[in-house]
């Protein structure tokens, strides 16, 4: 078998293989974004006895969602005020951005973070360096945690922070 045979067959190999990652890669993605979809409506359904219990009972319901599918909210969120929004491919897990949207003529990242305890600033400061990496200026970091004072003192310039409460009611909007 000649080498120009042998590469033309392992390229062949190669993208049957990567063309299947990337249609299993997008209905992944496809599903945990219905599956936000029908949190956002679960979330609306939620209710408690007053307005502070029922935005409470939200924020613990957030908590315990897949955090992909939490991502996938946000996203939404911001696409349903008619900002562009742009996904990453695959999901970064626990570091990156995980998104992108088009706010006031500017690109800004998206952090989304599931907390049920406090933030930590490191968390905030990581997210800030992000941003500088990817060349840009201004991040929305969105959590469902408590932010310490020393977290909300020393905010990085430019990084807009989204707390549970704030969360909740615009996810409802």
């Amino acid at each position: 078998m000649s080498a120009k045979v042998f590469l033309k067959d392992a390229m062949a190999l190669w993208l049957s293989i990567h063309s299947r990652f990337l249609s299993w890669a997008k209905r992944r993605h496809g599903h945990r974004r219905m599956r936000a979809r029908w949190t956002t409506v679960r979330i609306l359904s939620i209710k408690g006895a007053d307005d502070r219990e029922t935005v409470a009972r939200r924020v613990a319901y957030l908590r315990k969602i897949d955090p992909w599918v939490f991502e996938e909210l946000v996203l939404d969120a911001f696409q349903r005020r008619g900002w562009t929004v742009v996904r990453n491919h695959s999901y970064t897990g626990d570091g990156g951005l995980d998104g992108r949207v088009y706010a006031d003529g500017v690109w800004c990242g998206v952090q989304c973070k599931r907390y049920k305890g406090d933030v930590p600033l490191s968390m905030i400061t990581r997210f800030a360096r992000d941003l500088r990496r990817e060349g840009l200026t201004r991040g929305f970091f969105i959590h469902t945690g408590r932010m310490t004072r020393a977290a909300l003192d020393n905010t990085p310039q430019g990084v807009v922070i989204l707390s549970p409460v704030d969360l909740v009611r615009w996810v409802g909007k």
